[in-house]
């Protein structure tokens, strides 16, 4: 069974328009099953985002070196650590659209209580969870009304000892029957400040790439063929004479190899090891004038010959918060209309 996380990361091969065949990745290591923060884990973004290079407050959610932007957790120290469980609104894997029995909540809940690391345990119902969504986007009607009480997963919430082991506790229930995903607020990947670099781009532009099965790339000749040097010349023109635009710069698929190695060595060095220059592909950065507006360029751009994807940051924080304070993902044009 494969983890959100890896569904992600094939997501963002197929999306960025990397060669590399994504049946063929082996699985991440054990502890890091679960997606405990995806955006870059989360517009299309949070998947493509790091992976292929594209500078963002979010990372694929490996559980490895995710950068994601800092937030404020609506449990705040009280529950440091979140255990969401399934519900039918969750239709990724593991849960698959079913909710979590009686009898696999009853696991869960004895397992946590079990753990020498954890000092309190809370369990909060669809009810309260919807109560409490419901008081912290009291000023975002368009979000309120995309979700009902039935979307929000059930979840534990955790304080840990002074000095206990996050990781352990992660480890002994990522496998549990029932369980959507962990989040732990308190690790640096999810406290962890972007940089300015992180911030500056809004945009991501991934280029057409030699093999990959992307239907964009497709059209009028053999599909996985990469973009072309007057397909590039075009693009750049295009970006450049936006009126949206206030910078853009081209990123190689040298470069973003490098970003690929740093983010996965340490997790996922297998994945590494399989994966070449080439399997990546290359890409325009942009920083818009406004961040909220850059919707007209990256309908443009998706239209573009050789592109293979465009991926709009704008939002990415505002859904990544959702996810750690209530385990839901709502896409882009929900979260924030007109970004995407």
């Amino acid at each position: 069974m494969n983890s959100p996380v890896e569904d992600r990361l094939r997501e963002a091969l197929a999306e960025a328009g990397a060669s590399l065949d994504p049946a063929t990745l082996r699985p991440l290591r054990a502890p890091e099953r679960r997606w405990r923060v995806d955006y870059r884990l989360l517009s299309v973004a949070a998947a493509v985002v790091v992976f292929a290079g594209a500078a963002t407050a979010v990372a694929l959610g490996t559980g490895g070196r995710d950068h994601v932007a800092a937030v404020e957790p609506a449990q705040s120290e009280a529950a440091e650590m979140a255990v969401f469980v399934c519900s039918k609104a969750v239709t990724e894997a593991p849960c698959s659209g079913r909710d979590a029995t009686p009898q696999q909540v009853e696991a869960i809940e004895a397992v946590l209580r079990g753990l020498p690391q954890v000092n309190e345990v809370s369990f909060e119902d669809q009810a309260a969870a919807y109560e409490r969504f419901r008081k912290s986007y009291a000023g975002n009607p368009a979000v309120l009304d995309a979700v009902k009480p039935g979307d929000l997963p059930p979840s534990f919430h955790l304080k840990i000892k002074k000095g206990g082991d996050r990781e352990q506790v992660n480890q002994a229930v990522f496998r549990l029957e029932g369980l959507h995903t962990v989040v732990d607020r308190a690790s640096p990947d999810i406290t962890k400040v972007p940089t300015a670099d992180d911030l500056k781009w809004q945009v991501s532009v991934f280029l057409c790439n030699e093999g990959a099965r992307v239907p964009t790339c497709g059209a009028g000749r053999k599909e996985g063929q990469a973009a072309t040097a007057a397909q590039k010349r075009a693009i750049d023109k295009l970006i450049g004479t936006s009126p949206q635009v206030a910078e853009h710069i081209f990123e190689s698929k040298e470069v973003s190899y490098e970003r690929f190695k740093e983010s996965f060595q340490e997790s996922n060095p297998a994945l590494v090891d399989a994966t070449r220059v080439g399997d990546l592909p290359d890409s325009f950065k942009i920083a818009l004038k406004n961040e909220m507006e850059g919707g007209e360029v990256v309908e443009r751009l998706k239209r573009q010959p050789g592109v293979a994807a465009v991926v709009y940051q704008a939002c990415v924080p505002a859904r990544h918060t959702l996810f750690i304070d209530f385990g839901l993902d709502l896409p882009a044009t929900t979260m924030c209309p007109g970004t995407g």
